[in-house]
């Protein structure tokens, strides 16, 4: 996917925004406070229909206004005359969206039409917080690859919240009817995850050692229960503990990638510049997994490139990200490094100033 035009109104700092990007790297120039994140928060709301900042509407839409809008036209990759237009309007009151003219009520349509893919400015948090963040990296790489994902889920979360509610009532004859179809659905979730999950992790591996990095990094899966004793048995097994906590303590709900170096939680070991190596190297891999399985190709949010990383690093990233021939939006307070010409053509490059984009000649 590429987008053609970026329209943005009463977004923070952006006020009447409106720039054509590149097909590839766009990188965003500026001092903090100008408008670089919210341009790629922008981004971010036309293909999920919220912000990766704040839940809440308020802290997005400029003062005094009533609600912000993004405005896209868009064209798949390879396609010159499917051009499409989505158009999103986030207010205190709601979200609204259309897309190619007609309205949107699920904000899966929208992930489905704008793919994107988003690495913050302290991507060590993937590593270094709980496991409900690294679950949705992977759902959502997921919910690309394999048609049937988003259903499986949708149904395994129903029967959770069935559970967890007979649970809170102390319904014993509901909770033990749901136990078989609740691990049923979680078996699901556990196929499509698993082999998902490690043929990521293998080409993260295998970037890092072609990045000639000093140090290793693996990935675990935990799929939240023990899969040699049985779903059904540790849930008859955990009943009462679970009346007494009042919800479910083992399921999909509870699964886990963890990363590890030399045996330690990669976060304990690792410095931040390492840690950023691994997050993008980890984006870069779902990246390239999405593209063989399902030709899909998101559009890549780069916030602060620069931070943690020498220049040698920021060069290497890019020309990664440049081998992929995808749309990237990248930010940065300093001008990005000189690539290598093999890598690509050029960069198109933006000054941001006051929430205003100038392309740099």
């Amino acid at each position: 996917m590429r987008i053609l035009e970026l329209k943005v109104e009463d977004l923070r700092i952006l006020d009447g925004l409106d720039i054509n990007p590149g097909t590839g790297i766009n990188f965003f120039v500026g001092g903090n406070g100008e408008g670089k994140t919210t341009l790629l928060e922008a981004i971010y709301l036309a293909g999920r229909g919220r912000s990766f900042r704040h839940p809440m509407a308020g802290p997005m839409i400029r003062h005094g206004k009533e609600a912000t809008t993004v405005f896209v036209r868009m064209v798949e990759d390879g396609s010159t005359g499917n051009v499409r237009s989505l158009g999103v309007r986030r207010s205190r009151g709601g979200l609204s969206c259309r897309l190619d003219g007609k309205d949107v009520d699920k904000r899966s349509i929208l992930a489905a039409a704008l793919p994107t893919q988003w690495i913050s400015s302290q991507p060590q948090v993937l590593l270094e917080s709980g496991p409900g963040v690294r679950r949705r990296f992977f759902d959502m790489g997921l919910f690309h690859v394999e048609q049937d994902y988003l259903s499986a889920y949708a149904a395994a979360n129903r029967m959770l919240k069935q559970r967890n509610a007979a649970l809170k009532s102390r319904d014993h004859r509901a909770l033990v009817a749901w136990d078989k179809p609740f691990a049923e659905a979680a078996e699901r979730l556990h196929d499509y995850r698993k082999p998902y999950v490690e043929s990521v992790v293998q080409r993260l591996k295998t970037l890092l050692k072609a990045w000639e990095v000093n140090f290793s990094v693996d990935g675990r899966y935990r799929p939240g229960w023990d899969q040699d004793e049985g779903l059904v048995e540790q849930l008859r097994r955990k009943r009462e503990q679970e009346f007494l906590h009042g919800f479910t303590q083992v399921g999909p709900q509870r699964a886990d990638i963890e990363f590890v170096s030399q045996e330690v939680p990669a976060d304990r070991i690792l410095s931040r510049g390492q840690e950023k190596l691994v997050v993008f190297a980890l984006n870069l891999a779902q990246i390239d997994e999405l593209a063989e399985r399902r030709q899909v190709k998101p559009i890549l949010l780069v916030d602060d490139l620069g931070a943690e990383l020498d220049e040698r690093n920021r060069r290497r990233l890019l020309e990664e990200i440049a081998a992929r021939n995808i749309q990237s939006f990248v930010t940065g307070i300093v001008p990005p490094p000189a690539i290598n010409p093999e890598h690509v053509a050029g960069i198109t490059m933006f000054h941001v100033e006051h929430g205003n984009a100038t392309v740099v000649n």
